[in-house]
């Protein structure tokens, strides 16, 4: 009996089910969270697809300009390298390397130096860009 007794005294918890309980007080995410958690992702990734691709282009048109500075860089040096009366004076010269065109012209700029000028000129994406430098050179009277 005593057993009895003390079967009986004893209360089991018993736990609501999941299913019995309000849409509120259920744990989980519902289908519309998961919907608009799942735009806003895509719009993120979308937003990064754009960054990067612009990111590339303007990489592009970076390198394009470093190759024509280094193309004048050249020309500047060789006709440097070169005695004044080698140079061939008050013309126009125009050689074309990767898709940069590149015009330059050596005038006798006076006092014994060289106005050097290097006209550069590629195609974009969007236009022609230019670029014009110009430099003086020593020129020594015995050359």
């Amino acid at each position: 009996m005593m057993l009895h007794f003390f079967r009986a005294s004893v209360r089991r918890r018993v736990r609501p089910c999941v299913r019995c309980r309000p849409m509120s007080n259920r744990p989980g995410v519902t289908l519309v969270e998961l919907l608009v958690a799942t735009v806003i992702i895509s719009i993120g990734l979308l937003a990064i697809v754009g960054t990067s691709a612009a990111i590339a282009r303007s990489l592009g048109q970076a390198r394009t300009d470093n190759l024509a500075a280094i193309y004048a860089e050249s020309r500047v040096e060789r006709i440097a390298g070169t005695s004044c009366a080698g140079l061939t004076l008050g013309s126009w010269t125009t050689a074309t390397t990767r898709g940069v065109t590149e015009k330059y012209k050596v005038e006798n700029n006076g006092n014994f130096t060289l106005l050097v000028t290097d006209s550069l000129s590629w195609k974009t994406n969007r236009s022609t860009r230019r670029l014009v430098y110009k430099t003086i050179l020593p020129c020594r009277a015995n050359d």
